[in-house]
């Protein structure tokens, strides 16, 4: 990606408008969930589903990914990944039904998949020491800086849900001209030569451990900014308002998310900052269900998801040598993609059995009270990570 130092914070931010691009297709069906009901989708399981069928991909191509990009090299991978959306997001526009919405959904996101693991392995290989914090969370805040645009401009076509879809493709295709050209071929300067082998035997557990604790805490975010607009609209909010608000979530991520990070890296305390942020994104999401200022805490939520995010990515870092990042990383968005794939439907399900509308947003509780249980695990082994 990057031949020298001067060029790769300009390449950074082109692999980051990819990733925006990449958010706003992943949240177009939640963004557009209300008026998808009866349409694509006949019931809240099912919304549920295609949300999580963007991350069903990805359990199918990042393990692969992985091994290609290893022997391959990244540029490939990432124009392939880049492609797939553009396509998936057609077949979407183009559906009538719940099948062909699916296939669209499938493709899109192992397209996403792609994307994703190749800039994450681009950023690890190429930033390090006192920029790495920064350059992953510039790096990550493109991905809920995408979803807040779909949140405010996609209620701006009112009940034209197609146009939605179909708007939501074109960038994602717009995408693919500045990556090929932008982007060199080849490894880069600082990529790692790639273990044959994939991971060493003791870099497994700490990999597998952060990996976990890295999905339940997306889990909570995506069911958050999926289904925050359905709850408040049984609330009585207009669906304008109510995606209005729910971008404050992926939004106010923004301030903190590049540089949260990088100092509590600085002041020594990631592992506190990632307990503290978590347990208060909890008790936010337990405000908006108490029926408390929604706007105010929809926005904190938000603001606290940013710290943890290059957090826990720096520990994914961590548990890897270089030569196993592209094996890994695969590794890491395999079981990041089987969550997603996984609880938010589950989240739906909840609703449709219950009937209570906040029900999705009680389960997003339970996925953070998950990921802070696995944290002791993680730092027992691996006991140089800083405390």
């Amino acid at each position: 990606m990057i031949r020298g130092a001067p060029n790769r914070w300009a390449e950074l931010a082109i692999l980051a408008a990819s990733r925006a691009a990449m958010g706003a297709q992943f949240q177009v069906v939640g963004a557009l969930g209300p008026l998808l009901i009866g349409t694509l989708a006949a019931d809240w399981t099912e919304l549920g589903t295609l949300i999580g069928a963007y991350s069903l991909a990805g359990i199918l191509v990042a393990l692969p990914a992985g091994w290609v990009m290893a022997r391959l090299g990244d540029r490939g991978v990432l124009l392939a990944g880049v492609a797939l959306m553009a396509l998936g997001g057609m077949v979407l526009a183009l559906a009538g039904g719940f099948g062909v919405a699916m296939a669209g959904r499938l493709v899109s996101g192992m397209g996403g998949a792609l994307l994703a693991i190749a800039c994450a392995k681009m950023v690890l290989d190429r930033f390090s020491g006192a920029a790495l914090a920064p350059a992953l969370g510039l790096m990550l805040m493109a991905w809920p800086c995408g979803i807040g645009i779909a949140l405010v401009v996609l209620p701006l076509l009112g009940t034209d849900w197609r146009a939605g879809l179909w708007l939501s493709a074109a960038i994602c295709a717009a995408s693919f001209l500045p990556l090929w050209f932008a982007l060199p071929r080849g490894q880069g300067a600082g990529a790692a030569p790639a273990r044959a082998g994939g991971l060493l035997r003791g870099e497994w557990a700490p990999l597998l451990s952060a990996a976990s604790i890295w999905a339940f805490y997306n889990a909570a975010f995506v069911v958050a900014l999926g289904f925050a607009p359905a709850f408040l609209v049984a609330r009585g909010w207009g669906a304008d308002q109510a995606g209005a608000a729910t971008s404050l979530v992926g939004f106010a991520i923004l301030p903190l998310l590049p540089m949260g990070g990088a100092v509590a890296e600085r002041l020594g305390r990631p592992v506190a900052t990632v307990v503290a942020c978590m347990l208060g994104m909890a008790a936010c999401l337990a405000a908006v269900v108490a029926g408390l200022n929604a706007w105010l805490f929809l926005g904190l939520f938000g603001l606290l998801a940013g710290p943890p995010a290059s957090l826990v990515m720096a520990m994914v870092g961590r548990a890897l040598s270089p030569p196993s990042r592209a094996f890994g990383m695969g590794v890491h968005y395999t079981i990041f993609y089987g969550a997603l794939a996984l609880l938010p439907p589950l989240a739906g399900l909840a609703r449709d059995i219950t009937g209570v509308p906040a029900a999705p947003l009680l389960a997003g509780v339970v996925f953070l009270a998950v990921a802070l249980a696995i944290l002791p695990l993680y730092l027992r082994l691996v006991p140089r990570s800083p405390a």
